[in-house]
């Protein structure tokens, strides 16, 4: 592969990790809050939330999916160090199984004790189902902050295997 062609594969990597990081980002510190506060009733925010949150989930597993490609392809035009390369391998698996477990088993379980609960405000915040409610609600934040702080060692990864005018 050409110097060109590394930068341009290089530089379409950092892009998808830098896009997915931010976005990751975005909806924890602001997306999410703002559903909540601009929705009708807490039972619409959470539809809403829901399914940003399926889609912020897919989105991950799709980015987890092409930088895993993404890696695989720039190792072979210029062999990342072994440090770098099995950090960052290792965060994307990480990554991955926080969304497959937000996804598959984290979101669904908290929409269903949802249904179970009704209006969630006239639920005392004493009542099991909502203290279940409220666990799974922060485990579902821990997978955020986990896929973020993946994106953000993923990039840094990569972006030290950039050449440095030696390529």
């Amino acid at each position: 592969m050409t110097v060109r062609g590394l930068m341009v594969l290089a530089g379409a990597w950092l892009f998808v990790a830098a896009l997915w990081c931010g976005m990751l980002a975005f909806f924890g510190a602001f997306g999410a809050r703002t559903v909540l506060l601009t929705a009708p009733s807490r039972q619409a925010a959470g539809a809403v939330n829901r399914a940003l949150l399926d889609g912020l989930d897919a989105v991950s597993l799709g980015a987890v999916a092409l930088l895993l490609v993404g890696v695989v392809v720039w190792n072979r035009a210029r062999p990342w160090s072994p440090r770098a390369r099995g950090l960052g391998l290792r965060l994307l698996a990480i990554a991955a199984v926080a969304a497959i477990a937000s996804l598959y088993v984290i979101t669904p379980e908290m929409m269903a004790l949802r249904d179970r609960m009704g209006a969630i405000d006239l639920v005392a915040k004493t009542d099991p189902l909502r203290q279940e409610w409220g666990r799974l609600h922060g485990l579902s934040s821990l997978t955020l902050v986990v896929r973020l702080g993946a994106a953000i060692g993923v990039f840094v990864a990569a972006f030290s295997q950039l050449p440095r005018g030696d390529a």
